[in-house]
């Protein structure tokens, strides 16, 4: 049995031009699939293992794959300016903790992390310090069984909703997060979230991000390498 997939819906969905002049809707990304009941409900080992044998299946496609806390696996197309806007922030991640003496770990758009809620999320870029770093708990290695400190999403060019993103630094933040960035090249606008603040600090057309204590001494220009990039 084949099962459409349906995309995640926000209160209006925007409209785009078929061709024929008809407006019609455009699909929202990420695209939601519930896992299989049978999977479920034999516990979160099983689910990690479905989510890895779909993720190892179909490694020729350009879809990124994540699996939230309630064991739906959410897909996101890539894009081409996605792709170098998110390689631009992970490189300058990992030369900083390089010209540091390499005190973390950084990880790009690959890095899985397994959260203690349960979700495996793939940030665009992240760092933990090492004597934070639990080994993998896996084997063959897939997932790292903790939460970055610092982690940061940039917003995709595929159709979205904002508040996918939203919802997922939050989650991060609830689930051991120190610093994240939420970069926006669409409104050109970053949120800073931060442990123990309520709400993120929205910053409009800032020129640099500063890593603060958790990456201290680390800036990133966000104008040119993200916001500018053509």
């Amino acid at each position: 049995m084949t099962t459409a997939a349906q995309p995640t819906k926000p209160d209006a969905l925007p409209e785009s031009s078929n061709g024929s002049g008809v407006g019609v809707p455009e699909m929202l990304f990420p695209v939601t699939l519930r896992l299989p009941d049978a999977v479920v409900s034999a516990g979160p080992q099983a689910c990690e293992d479905w989510f890895w044998e779909i993720c190892q299946a179909n490694q020729d496609d350009l879809w990124e794959m994540e699996l939230n806390a309630g064991e739906e696996l959410e897909l996101m197309p890539t894009y081409a300016y996605s792709q170098r806007r998110e390689s631009r922030l992970f490189f300058h991640v990992e030369l900083w903790n390089m010209n540091q003496g390499s005190p973390g770990m950084a990880t790009g758009p690959t890095g899985a992390f397994y959260l203690p809620n349960g979700a495996i999320r793939v940030p665009d870029a992240s760092w933990t310090q090492n004597d934070k770093v639990s080994p993998p708990r896996n084997d063959p290695p897939r997932t790292w069984p903790f939460c970055p400190e610092f982690v940061a999403e940039v917003r995709s060019d595929a159709p979205s909703s904002i508040e996918h993103l939203l919802a997922k630094m939050q989650e991060y933040m609830a689930n051991g997060a120190q610093l994240g960035w939420l970069i926006d090249p669409v409104e050109r606008t970053v949120r800073i979230y931060r442990a123990g603040a309520a709400e993120p600090e929205l910053l409009a057309e800032p020129a640099t991000l500063d890593g603060e204590s958790v990456l201290p001494g680390f800036s990133f220009d966000v104008r040119n390498l993200i916001f500018d990039l053509t």
